[in-house]
C-alpha cells in the first residue's frame, strides 16, 4: 500500500461567477468539499498542485485533505474541465469514512494477450468504467480483466468479475464487458456474425 498523499486547500469566502473567475486568474481552482457526514466546505486549491496530485491519485485513491490544520480522508469526486483549455474549472471532493459504504466508478483494464488476437481477432471493451459498491478502505484502484485465455468469440460478462471481500460491481442485468471479436483476418469469421 502506497503512502497516503497530503494535499492542502484554502477556505474561500467569496462565491459566484465573478469571484470564481478572479480565483482562476490567480492560478487557483474553486472547490466544494462534501463529506459522508453531511459537512460542506467552500474551498480553493492551487491549479498546478492539483493537476500533479490528480495524476498521482486519480479518482479511486483516498488522500488526506488539509484545511486550516484539520485533515480529512478524501476522494476526488468530480472534475469539471474548461470547455476551451485543458485545465480544471471546478472540483468536487468527497470526504469519506473508512467503513462507510459508497458507490464509485472504477476504470476497467485488460491484462495479458488473448490467443484469439494472434489469430486475427480483436478485443472489444464495452465499458471503460464500472460502478463498484465498497467502502473507502476497499476501493479497487482498477478492475483488471485477464484475457490470456480468450479465443475468438469468447466473452467476459460482468457477473464474472470478482473484486474480493468488501467490494462488488453494481449492475441490474448481466452484460458483456470484454469480448474477443472476430476480425477480418480471423479464421472464425462465422462467430462474428453475432455482432451484426
Amino acid at each position: 500500500m502506497s503512502e497516503k498523499v497530503t494535499f492542502k486547500a484554502e477556505v474561500r469566502t467569496k462565491t459566484g461567477k465573478s469571484a470564481n473567475r478572479q480565483l482562476r486568474n490567480q492560478g487557483m481552482v474553486p472547490v466544494v468539499f462534501y463529506s459522508q457526514d453531511g459537512e460542506n466546505m467552500i474551498l480553493s486549491v492551487n491549479e498546478n498542485d492539483f493537476v500533479k496530485m490528480y495524476r498521482k491519485v486519480g479518482t479511486t485513491r483516498v488522500f488526506s485533505l488539509e484545511v486550516d490544520g484539520k485533515t480529512y480522508d478524501t476522494l476526488i469526486w468530480k472534475v469539471q474541465m474548461d470547455p476551451v483549455r485543458p485545465r480544471p474549472n471546478h472540483i468536487d471532493f468527497l470526504g469519506v469514512s473508512a467503513d462507510r459504504a459508497l458507490k464509485i466508478d472504477v476504470p476497467v483494464v485488460t491484462e495479458g494477450t488473448a490467443p484469439g488476437v494472434k489469430l486475427g481477432g480483436r478485443m472489444a471493451i464495452y465499458r471503460e468504467k464500472l460502478t463498484v459498491a465498497c467502502t473507502a478502505a476497499t476501493i479497487p484502484a482498477e478492475i483488471v480483466v485477464n484475457i490470456n485465455s480468450m479465443n475468438v468469440g469468447d466473452t467476459v460478462f460482468v457477473n464474472e468479475i470478482e473484486l474480493g471481500e468488501g467490494a462488488s460491481v453494481v449492475y441490474d442485468s448481466n452484460f458483456a464487458l470484454v469480448r474477443c471479436a472476430a476480425g477480418r483476418g480471423s479464421s472464425k469469421g462465422e462467430e462474428g456474425e453475432e455482432d451484426k
